[in-house]
């Protein structure tokens, strides 16, 4: 069984929608969001939700993340040390990233004995219409960069949904930028040698709600963050 870990940052409008679609996935025990200090209400729309547990076949939790300082990676590495399941799945509040998809990767999971399912949006595709042209441009000129320097694991190392157990952030976590956007990044560079991954191919959708999240900091965050798993200072 999976505990899946949503990241939320002003995503009220994103809340029951989400739940609904993960509610039909009967490999899935418990739902965590972590409320990166919502302006627009969304931790109490999270309230609102696990509130109705009676109706619920799944465990709804959410976490609030005290700190005037948005942090993607730090609330997943809150939400998952508070997962009570061994497997993780990180996913996006913004529906771009489809429930749909995760009984099929947790298949390739276990029939596959992977240490880590990333749902990507490249697997054959250079530019993803829903992620538009400027970011299609900026992630696959990232990728390139980090397949040179880094050496190649996935063909979406900056992929927000994944797959993975939680020792795998639990025994690692000493060794993580932990800071910023890029979680797996550290995953895939900074965790586990000769990790086994399989890249399972996503329909990156379109968000109907909401801002992006993507400025030109997190791109310099994660020049940072490349610095350090280069050179780990």
């Amino acid at each position: 069984m999976i505990s899946v870990i949503i990241p939320v940052l002003n995503e009220k409008k994103n809340i029951y929608k989400i739940s609904k679609s993960l509610k039909k996935v009967k490999i899935i025990n418990e739902v965590i969001f972590v409320d990166d200090n919502s302006s627009d209400g969304t931790f109490e729309e999270i309230k609102k939700l696990i509130e109705k547990k009676n109706i619920h076949k799944i465990i709804f939790k959410g976490i609030k993340r005290k700190s005037n300082k948005p942090d993607l990676s730090q609330s997943v590495l809150i939400g998952v040390k508070d997962a009570s399941e061994k497997n993780i799945i990180v996913m996006d509040c913004d529906l771009q990233h489809d429930a749909e998809f995760i009984p099929s990767m947790w298949n390739k999971y276990i029939h596959g004995n992977f240490d880590l399912v990333v749902g990507s949006r490249f697997v054959s595709d250079k530019y993803i219409g829903n992620l538009g042209l400027l970011r299609s441009f900026i992630s696959n000129l990232m990728v390139s960069f980090i397949n040179v320097f880094f050496k190649k694991k996935t063909s979406d190392p900056l992929s927000g949904f994944f797959l993975c157990k939680k020792q795998l952030f639990i025994k690692y976590q000493k060794n993580f930028f932990a800071t910023g956007y890029k979680i797996l990044f550290d995953i895939l560079y900074n965790s586990k040698k000769n990790l086994k991954v399989y890249d399972y191919k996503i329909t990156f959708k379109k968000r109907d709600y909401g801002k992006s999240k993507f400025r030109l900091k997190i791109v310099l965050l994660f020049i940072r963050q490349l610095i350090f798993t280069k050179f780990k200072i």
